[in-house]
């Protein structure tokens, strides 16, 4: 930053020198003509004023580049900070923390896949689609139901359709489908759900298990360790230990709200399933006896 107000200082003498030198001269030669000198002596000052404003704007644009060039500088200190200190986090924790970092990474992919499943695909808006079914099948359109259905990618639709597709045969065979349809599509709504829970034990576990490492490691550091190193090593163990079990709950932690979610989120839709399908069963089999 100073090196670039150096150099604006430096023009803004260069610029209000020659001003100021004029006006004197011409503040000198008063004596000889008084009228003259006082229309020189304004368009001088005139001139060094405007002069001094455009550099104090080019020195207070210099100040904001400076200032937002500063504020780059120390947003890339802090990020880079903070990544130096996971690093050095990290390296401390021992040979625990890769292992971690795994469990969490396959946590991290499980729940993104499941949170687009389940809130995406899966999540039809029974409501509205049951409205357009009921409509149809009032109606006695199956067929257009039966398309209505098919254009869902959920499993709710795909258990509806079984339904409808099978409108014809006795409601043993309706419902024989719909179960048919449900043992395919439950699983998937279920899938992989269960494995946050486990990864994030995990994660806890082997967190633990290098906490027990960096302690054994300090202890044996106490036991036998040169006087010299022995606070060195005392401290890495100590270190290790604490590492490995901050990095293995701050893993576990988010996998188990996540897993509460999803689980929550999955006992919804199966219950959406259960109920809506019956709906469904019974408004054919009303259907059925009207025709």
């Amino acid at each position: 930053m100073r090196g670039k107000l150096f150099p604006l200082l430096i023009a803004l003498v260069v610029l209000v020198l020659p001003g100021s030198v004029l006006a004197q001269g011409e503040e000198s030669t008063e004596v000889d003509s008084t009228t003259v000198a006082e229309g020189d002596s304004t368009a001088t000052d005139s001139t060094a004023t405007d002069s001094i404003a455009v550099v104090e704007e080019e020195v207070e644009i210099a100040d904001t580049t400076a200032t937002d060039a500063v504020e780059e500088e120390e947003e890339e200190e802090v990020k880079g900070s903070l990544f130096s200190q996971f690093a050095k986090f990290f390296r401390e924790g021992g040979p625990a923390m890769p292992f971690i970092l795994f469990f969490f990474a396959v946590g991290l992919v499980i729940f993104i896949e499941r949170l687009i499943f389940l809130f995406g695909i899966a999540s039809a808006k029974p409501e509205a689609l049951m409205a357009k079914i009921a409509t149809l099948i009032r109606k006695g359109s199956i067929e257009g139901a039966i398309a209505t259905t098919s254009e869902e990618r959920s499993p709710l639709a795909k258990i509806i359709e079984a339904a409808l597709r099978n409108y014809k045969g006795t409601e043993r065979d309706i419902q024989n489908a719909v179960d048919e349809m449900a043992l395919a599509e439950l699983p998937r709504i279920n899938a992989r759900i269960g494995y946050l829970g486990m990864l994030a034990n995990v994660s806890t576990m082997v967190g633990l298990l290098g906490t027990i490492f960096g302690l054994i490691a300090a202890f044996a550091a106490v036991a036998a360790a040169d006087p010299e190193q022995k606070g060195v090593l005392l401290a890495n163990g100590i270190s290790m230990a604490m590492n490995t079990t901050a990095f293995g709950l701050i893993a576990a932690i988010p996998m188990l709200i996540a897993h509460s979610v999803l689980t929550a989120k999955a006992d919804g839709l199966v219950d959406d399933i259960d109920r809506y399908s019956v709906m469904v069963m019974n408004m054919l089999a009303q259907a059925r006896r009207e025709a």
